[in-house]
């Protein structure tokens, strides 16, 4: 599990909380939003909306912080 994410973002803080709660080992990506590094073609690639944060889970990449820990709730009750 992959967390796409820049650390001054509130909605990346809400997801590494989850994260952490469910005790789940996550290995954190830094995006710096301050040098537009979510503007680049390798973030593009994750996530073509270019924003954190984004989760991936077995290649699959989850986009939208209410909706990523919808699925977190769902699949790590």
């Amino acid at each position: 599990m992959k967390l796409y994410n820049f650390f001054r973002s509130g909605t990346s803080h809400r997801l590494r909380i989850a994260l952490n709660l469910k005790g789940l080992q996550t290995q954190y990506v830094p995006v710096d939003l301050r040098t537009e590094q979510h503007l680049k073609d390798e973030f593009k690639a994750v996530n073509p909306q270019m924003l954190v944060p984004a989760l991936e889970v077995d290649g699959k990449v989850l986009i939208q912080s209410p909706a990523i820990i919808e699925w977190l709730e769902e699949t790590h009750p």
